[in-house]
C-alpha cells in the first residue's frame, strides 16, 4: 500500500492525493503514480522515490506548464508557469541497479561569475579499510584549462592536491575529512610542473604570468589506502608513486629516475602518466597502470594511437618490480585510455578504459584482467635495455614494434615475439549502462570516469567522475589575459561537479519502471 505523506515547504502543500497501481510482483524496480497539488506561483517540493521500489530516479520528462527538477534521490521541485492554474503532469523512471551520490560541496572560488566547483575528488577512489560505505577520493593537480598557445592556465595556483574521505549515505556523498598532500617538511604540494620530471608544459595564471616549476609539483591520479592508515598516490608527472602518512606528509617516493620503478616509464606522454593504482587484497603489492603507450625515442607515431600500455607491480616487502602489457581496444579509432585499476585478487583486476566524451554514446568500459600467464617485460626480462625503452623486439621498443597495429594484429605480432599481454574480458559497459538509463545523457553522463572501487569483490562497483583538470570549467572565452573562464556543463545544463555512482552488478541488465506525476495547481 502506498504511504501517504504531507510535506509543507515554504508554505507550499505537497499532498499525494492518490496512490498508483498495486505492486504486481515482489522483485525489480516499481514506480508508482503520484497525484500532488500546490498553489499557483509557488514551488512544490516532494519525495517521489520514497514509496517506490527503486534506488535512483534516472530520467524524467518535462511538464507542459511548469519547470521540473528531480534529483536521483527522488527530491522533486516543481514550479508552475506564472499565472497557470489547472492540471499538469510528467513522468519519471526509476531503477534498482544504480544509486547516485552527489557531493554538493561549496565552490572553491567564483571568478568572473563562474564557479570553480569543489567536488572534484574523482581522480581516484578507494575504500576506507574495513568500511562498506566510506571511501577516499582524490583530486588531481587542480583546476586548469587550455591556453591559446597550447599551454595550461591555472586559475588557482595555490591549490593543494588532497585526499577527501566521503561517507555515502541517504543519496549524498558527505565529505568528512580533507587530507592535503604535503612534502615531508610540511610544505603543501601544488599543481606546478616538477623539475624532477619536466613535461614541457608552460603553465600561467589568469593574468598570463608564468608559474615557475616547483619541487612540490604533483599531478595526483591514483590512490590506495593500506590498513595501516597511510596512503600511496601515483602521479602523471614522473610518473611517481609517493607514500604519504595519515597526515598527508610524504614518507618516501618510487621513481623511474632512481630504479625503484622501471626506467622506461619516464617516457610517459605528458599528462598521461601513472593514471591508476591498486593494492592487492593482502596488502603486499602495488599495481600501477599507465594511461597510454610510452613516447619512446624510436616511436614517431602518435603514442595515443598505440595499443600497448604498461602495468607495473611493486612488491612492498622486497621492492621487486614486474611489468606487463595491457592492450587498449583500438585507441586509434576509439580514443580510449586507461584511468583506473582496482584489485579483485592478487592477480585479477578491474581496468577502467574510457574515452573523454560525454554521454550519450561514449566509450567507457570496465575490463576484468588477469596477470596470470602474462609475460614480464620488466627489468628482469631478456632483451631489456632501460636506455632504449625497456624490452626490445627486433631492436625496437615494444611500442615502436607494435606501431600502428590494430589490437588484433598487435596480439599476433607480440605472440610471434614470445610476448603474451594480460588477459582481458568485458566486465561492465558503463557507457551503455548510463545511456540506456537516460538516452539524453543526463544520468551520470560525465566525459570522464576515473575512479573505480569495490568492497565486495566486484558485486558492487562504485565509480567517480572526474572533472579532471576542469573543476567545473572547460576553457576560456577570450584569447588574451586576463582570461575569463567558461563553465563546463552537462547535457541537462547543470554545471559539472563531483558525484559517485554505485552499480549493483547482480541487477544487470538494469531494469526500469516509469510512473506519472499529476499536479493540480490551484
Amino acid at each position: 500500500m502506498k504511504r501517504v505523506t504531507i510535506a509543507l515547504v515554504a508554505g507550499v502543500l505537497a499532498l499525494p492525493l492518490a496512490a498508483g497501481p498495486a505492486e504486481a510482483h515482489d522483485h525489480g524496480p516499481r514506480a508508482h503514480d503520484d497525484h500532488l497539488r500546490t498553489r499557483a506561483g509557488r514551488t512544490l517540493t516532494a519525495d517521489v522515490l520514497g514509496n517506490d521500489r527503486g534506488t535512483a530516479v534516472v530520467r524524467h520528462t518535462a511538464a507542459a506548464h511548469g519547470s521540473v527538477d528531480i534529483a536521483a534521490d527522488g527530491t522533486l521541485r516543481y514550479t508552475p508557469e506564472p499565472g497557470f492554474t489547472g492540471r499538469d503532469s510528467f513522468t519519471y523512471t526509476v531503477s534498482d541497479a544504480v544509486k547516485l551520490y552527489p557531493t554538493h560541496l561549496p565552490p572553491l572560488a567564483t571568478i568572473g561569475g563562474v564557479r570553480i566547483t569543489g567536488g572534484a575528488y574523482g581522480s581516484a577512489l578507494t575504500p576506507v579499510p574495513g568500511r562498506k560505505d566510506e571511501f577516499y577520493g582524490l583530486t588531481d593537480r587542480g583546476p586548469n584549462v587550455g591556453a591559446p598557445d597550447g599551454g595550461k592556465i591555472e586559475p588557482l595556483p595555490q591549490f593543494t592536491p588532497a585526499i577527501g574521505k566521503f561517507r555515502l549515505r541517504d543519496g549524498k556523498a558527505v565529505l568528512e575529512q580533507v587530507i592535503p598532500l604535503r612534502a615531508a617538511d610540511g610544505t603543501p604540494y601544488n599543481g606546478q610542473v616538477s623539475p624532477l620530471a619536466d613535461t614541457g608544459e608552460k603553465i600561467v595564471d589568469l593574468n598570463g604570468n608564468v608559474l615557475p616549476e616547483s619541487a612540490n609539483g604533483y599531478d595526483s591520479e591514483g590512490l590506495v589506502a593500506p590498513k595501516d592508515g597511510t596512503f600511496w598516490v601515483s602521479d602523471e608527472y614522473g610518473p611517481f608513486i609517493t607514500h604519504f602518512g595519515r597526515d598527508g606528509r610524504a614518507i618516501e617516493r618510487l621513481s623511474p629516475f632512481d630504479g625503484s620503478l622501471p626506467a622506461e616509464l619516464k617516457y610517459r606522454v605528458p599528462n598521461k602518466g601513472m593514471e591508476g593504482l591498486a593494492l592487492t587484497p593482502d596488502g603486499r603489492t602495488l599495481v600501477g597502470a599507465m594511461q597510454s603507450a610510452l613516447q619512446q625515442p624510436d616511436l614517431t607515431k602518435k603514442p595515443g594511437n598505440v595499443t600497448t600500455l604498461r602495468i607495473v607491480t611493486v612488491d612492498l616487502r622486497t621492492r621487486a618490480t614486474h611489468e606487463y602489457l595491457y592492450l587498449l581496444d583500438d585507441p586509434a579509432t576509439t580514443s580510449t585510455a586507461v584511468s583506473e585499476i582496482t584489485a579483485l585478487s592478487a592477480t585479477r583486476f578491474l581496468v577502467d578504459e574510457r574515452d573523454g566524451k560525454p554521454e550519450p554514446g561514449a566509450d567507457k568500459k570496465l575490463f576484468e584482467i588477469d596477470l596470470t600467464g602474462a609475460t614480464d617485460v620488466g627489468p628482469q626480462a631478456a632483451g631489456y635495455d632501460a636506455g632504449k625503452g625497456g624490452v626490445l623486439v627486433g631492436g625496437k621498443s615494444i611500442d615502436a614494434y607494435v606501431g600502428k597495429d590494430t589490437t588484433a594484429d598487435a596480439t599476433k605480432d607480440l605472440a610471434a615475439a614470445g610476448i603474451t599481454p594480460v588477459r582481458k574480458k568485458l566486465f561492465l559497459d558503463v557507457g551503455a549502462l548510463v545511456t540506456g538509463l537516460d538516452p539524453s545523457g543526463g544520468f551520470f553522463g560525465h566525459d570522464k570516469v576515473e575512479g573505480v572501487a569495490t568492497t565486495d569483490g566486484g558485486r558492487t562497483v562504485v565509480l567517480s567522475n572526474d572533472n579532471d583538470n576542469d573543476f567545473g570549467v572547460d576553457g576560456i572565452t577570450n584569447a588574451a589575459p586576463p582570461y575569463a573562464l567558461h563553465p563546463k556543463t552537462l547535457p541537462d545544463g547543470r554545471q559539472d561537479d563531483g558525484e559517485y555512482l554505485a552499480v549493483d552488478t547482480t541487477k544487470l541488465p538494469a531494469a526500469t519502471s516509469t510512473a506519472t506525476v499529476t499536479i493540480d495547481v490551484r
